[in-house]
């Protein structure tokens, strides 16, 4: 149910019924289906507020965006991107209150240390993430990254 999702999100209006069901997360509205909770989000490059038509047309339930319209539901936030990561923890079971973190900074060594303790943890059996500059590590699975 939409409410529950917002409990951890400062809402500054709303309109409809808050009580819809929502199974999906979206903020590419050419992925909305009927119950997608769809994220219009303010980018570099484009505006999600010109999709909502589109992702309402293909029978989103629920938007979250920062200027409220008409015809389905709305959440009305200060920054949609920031209500998209709340949303989604309260979505998934709030995952990363079961996660220990380790953050590495400064100026140089980070991603070797980074690797040797991903490497040091998996050899003592946990089961352990990396996010680096080099790759993206989730147990086994290993991905180049990107950005």
């Amino acid at each position: 149910m939409l409410r529950e999702l917002l409990v951890d999100v400062e809402v500054l209006s709303t309109t409809g019924d808050l009580s819809v069901e929502i199974d999906n997360l979206e903020f590419d509205s050419r992925e909305a289906k009927p119950g997608t909770l769809f994220f219009a989000m303010r980018g570099t490059q484009t505006d999600g507020h010109r999709f909502i038509g589109a992702a309402v047309g293909l029978g989103a339930s629920a938007v979250v965006c920062e200027e409220l319209r008409g015809g389905v539901t709305y959440v009305r936030v200060a920054d949609s991107t920031v209500a998209l990561g709340r949303i989604a923890s309260a979505f998934y079971g709030h995952p990363s209150r079961n996660l220990k973190l380790v953050g590495i900074t400064g100026t140089n060594g980070k991603t070797t240390t980074a690797t040797l303790l991903y490497r040091l943890f998996r050899r003592l059996g946990y089961k352990v993430g990396l996010i680096s500059t080099v790759t993206y590590c989730i147990d086994t699975e290993q991905r180049e990254s990107t950005h």
